[in-house]
């Protein structure tokens, strides 16, 4: 029986006990008994078709809404062989992930999964014992370049619905998923989106960069770290709970030689990068390292203009001390050079705070004492406290 045959008898149906032409009570519960069994039967036909949306067929979005409006139900219809529903299948599948948004709009409408699963996106995965949902699917399935930038597009998607969240990057840890190269532009969607997540998603009691095994997964994240946050020089100084720097850490889990290679891909196309400013002062046990694979990065000016010189001395006496070999190789040029941000001669920056060095100080004013001709009202309080210190320290011995 085609289905044009079907509706012919049902309007016959209608019709004859509309008008009261047959009055067979049981004839008629028969035949609403044999209706409602069809229409169970045609509800579980078109739930089992969402299962198919993309592969067998290719349906427009309209035509799943028109669906979904008839029959509700079939955003729920759980498949046999693995316990999925259609938006949990069509974010696995290979075909069927473009659904995901009118599938989502829909399930959210009728609570799909519960109040707030946001129509299946956050439901727990039946088929797997990792606790992922519907989102971990969608950024962690590899594919080629183009599905991939398709799947960054339904990200999109959901996101203009409101049913994808800024917060859900980070507290459902999407970079680590997302974050492989056959997966970059949904990796690169999200980071843009949110390049905080770089830095404060957690996995366990640890920072997304502590927790990193795989080196593709660390080029990418250390890459993006670099171009997101530049002034803190990337992740690489990123603490855990612990106080060790994700410099450490990654050196300990890939070893020195390979974490250098990488950094080395990184930097080395623009060599742009002052990675030694920050090495300098954040981790100085690794100069030698860094300073041997970097040697150009000595010559360059931070985001503040300074160089490397001058980000030393700006970050305290104690800093510079730590860094000895670097005072004298101070030029006269950098001795008369003021500091862009604070203004300060080299010989003020060490005469500043507890642990102000002034005999470096006076070092400096005697190799160049021109400085203080030109210095600034700020400078001259400066000089003229060096010079109080200086006599006290006389005075008391």
């Amino acid at each position: 029986m085609n289905i044009s045959t079907f509706q012919s008898n049902l309007d016959f149906i209608k019709s004859l006990y509309f008008h009261e032409e047959w009055k067979d009570e049981k004839c008629r519960d028969r035949i609403l008994e044999a209706i409602e069994e069809a229409n169970e039967k045609i509800e579980k036909a078109f739930g089992k078709s969402m299962h198919y949306l993309g592969w067998k067929h290719e349906p427009s979005f309209e035509a799943v809404e028109k669906v979904v409006r008839k029959f509700p139900s079939t955003l729920s219809f759980i498949n046999e062989f693995d316990g999925r529903i259609p938006i949990q299948h069509a974010a696995v599948a290979t075909n069927s992930f473009p659904y995901i948004p009118v599938l989502a709009k829909e399930g959210a409408k009728h609570k799909v999964g519960g109040e707030d699963a946001r129509g299946g996106l956050l439901m727990i995965d039946p088929n797997q014992n990792r606790g992922w949902n519907t989102l971990h699917w969608l950024v962690c399935v590899l594919t080629d370049a183009d599905n991939d930038a398709k799947r960054g597009r339904v990200l999109k998607e959901l996101r203009n619905l409101g049913l994808l969240l800024k917060k859900d990057i980070q507290e459902y840890q999407l970079l680590r998923y997302a974050c492989c190269e056959r997966n970059r532009k949904r990796f690169e969607y999200l980071v843009n989106w949110d390049p905080n997540a770089l830095i404060d998603t957690r996995i366990g009691n640890q920072p997304l960069i502590h927790a990193l095994n795989q080196e593709g997964s660390l080029f990418m994240i250390l890459k993006a770290g670099f171009e997101k946050h530049p002034n803190i020089g990337g992740l690489l100084f990123i603490k855990d709970d612990e106080g060790v720097n994700a410099v450490d850490t990654i050196f300990n889990q890939f070893g020195t030689e390979k974490i250098m290679e990488i950094l080395h891909r990184i930097f080395s196309p623009q060599n742009n990068f002052p990675i030694l400013h920050h090495i300098f002062i954040k981790a100085p046990e690794h100069i030698p390292t860094f300073l041997n694979k970097f040697p150009w990065a000595t010559q360059l000016r931070d985001h503040h203009g300074r160089s490397l010189q001058q980000a030393v001395l700006a970050a305290g006496p104690d800093i510079m001390n730590a860094n000895n070999f670097l005072f004298p190789m101070l030029t006269d040029d950098q001795i008369r050079e003021k500091d862009p941000i604070t203004t300060l001669y080299p010989f003020a920056a060490m005469a500043v705070g507890e642990n102000a060095d002034l005999e470096k100080s006076f070092y400096l004013l005697r190799r160049h004492p021109s400085v203080l001709e030109r210095r600034s009202r700020s400078s001259s309080i400066t000089v003229n406290a060096v010079i109080r210190k200086k006599r006290k320290r006389s005075d008391s011995v």
